[in-house]
């Protein structure tokens, strides 16, 4: 992957409704709003070692689901749902300034990459390992966690858009909440209209200050 080229892709802005699925319990203004642990937890796109945050949205309710493994098969063929377990679909109005949309071919052959590498195995880089009979590739980062490393540190972007890997016909939205330009904002209400949180550039930055230690 040519990492070299992630400041050379077209940028574009992004507006409109996407989704994040959450257990009922942690959908409160607290938690909802919560991305730095992000930092932290090892995903697709971010080796977790506290480098950077992420908040991944999905194009519709049905990915959101997917994604956090809520129901299991394909929509193309046979899924059902995870017993046991209830979860709530949050609605998240998006308004950024600046994004690269990596489901398009263009992009894609900048990179020097696939989609079949976007959405292919990342966590057999750390589990591989002398143990198993496919000892490698082995180690972090896997290439997608180098590539999102990369695009947070591109002046400028907010986020990138990316194919699903739990459903590789539709779109998820990776944003780098504490990279927001003025005028961008990640906004969500609930069916009631109350306010569940707002992101914007102001919230991201109080989100980054540690607490003063008292003396």
């Amino acid at each position: 992957m040519n990492l070299v080229e992630c400041g050379k892709l077209a940028r574009v802005p992004l507006g409109g409704t996407w989704y994040r699925a959450m257990v009922p319990s942690y959908a409160t203004p607290v938690h909802a709003i919560a991305f730095a642990h992000t930092k932290t937890a090892p995903t697709r796109f971010n080796e977790g070692h506290g480098g950077f945050a992420t908040l991944y949205l999905a194009e519709d309710p049905m990915v959101a689901l997917f994604e956090v493994e809520a129901m299991l098969g394909s929509p193309h063929s046979t899924w059902l749902p995870v017993p046991g377990r209830n979860w709530t679909i949050l609605s998240v109005s998006v308004v950024l300034q600046a994004i690269v949309d990596l489901t398009r071919a263009l992009p894609q052959a900048t990179l020097g990459t696939t989609v079949q590498e976007l959405t292919g195995d990342w966590r057999g880089y750390r589990l591989r390992s002398a143990i198993p009979s496919v000892s490698q590739p082995a180690g972090v980062p896997a290439p997608t966690q180098e590539l999102g490393a990369a695009l947070y540190a591109v002046d400028g972007l907010e986020g990138f858009l990316s194919t699903s890997a739990k459903v590789p016909t539709h779109q998820i939205l990776i944003v780098f909440p504490d990279k927001l330009a003025a005028g961008s904002e990640l906004v969500c209400h609930d069916d009631k209209g109350k306010l569940i949180f707002k992101i914007a550039p102001a919230a991201a930055r109080r989100s980054r200050r540690r607490p003063k230690r008292s003396r």
